[in-house]
């Protein structure tokens, strides 16, 4: 004979349902929350592919540029030759003015527009006052015997302060005294 059983199934399978439809909504929503996050890394590959495409771009570019440099390296070399070439002449250029220049400055008085040379061999005295064209030509002697085969310059310096000195007479004057020598006057005319 058949019993009854003691337990009622459906005490049992309705928990189990209710822990089944549970589950079920679960896995619905890990769907749509894994869906989401495919999107999200679609687009994170969409922005890497996009970053590689520019630093490709940007590389060919580079290799490109680095390869007309290559290409013009030999130039650069002898550009920096030429230049180091440049600096050395320019630099002998100038030590040979130095040595063939022989540069003497007179001084123009600012009070009454005499001239005068200051003498740095003869101590006791030191200031030459140049007078007249006597005076100025035993001057240019002495300096062309000192210059040797150097070219002799005069360099007239003017007073730093504006005064009516040298007067127009005077710097004729000077210029008539000192024409057969190169100097900074303006050479007279005759």
């Amino acid at each position: 004979m058949m019993h009854m059983p003691r337990r009622n199934v459906t005490r049992f399978f309705i928990p189990l349902i209710d822990v089944l439809i549970l589950l079920f909504c679960i896995f619905l929503l890990m769907e749509f929350n894994s869906g989401a996050e495919a999107d999200m890394q679609t687009e994170k590959v969409a922005e890497q592919t996009e970053t590689m495409e520019d630093l490709s771009g940007q590389l060919n570019r580079r290799i490109k540029e680095l390869q007309k440099f290559e290409e013009l390296r030999p130039q650069l070399v002898e550009l920096e030759k030429l230049r180091e070439e440049v600096d050395r002449l320019r630099n002998q250029a100038q030590r040979n003015m130095q040595q063939q220049a022989y540069v003497r400055i007179i001084d123009i008085n600012p009070k009454d527009g005499s001239i005068s040379f200051f003498d740095d061999r003869n101590p006791k005295n030191s200031i030459v006052q140049v007078a007249n064209i006597k005076s100025a030509q035993g001057l240019i002697d002495r300096h062309k015997a000192e210059a040797g085969k150097r070219e002799m310059y005069y360099y007239f310096m003017y007073p730093r302060q504006r005064t009516i000195y040298p007067l127009f007479g005077q710097e004729q004057e000077y210029k008539v005294w000192f024409k057969n020598v190169a100097n900074s006057l303006v050479k007279v005319t005759p």
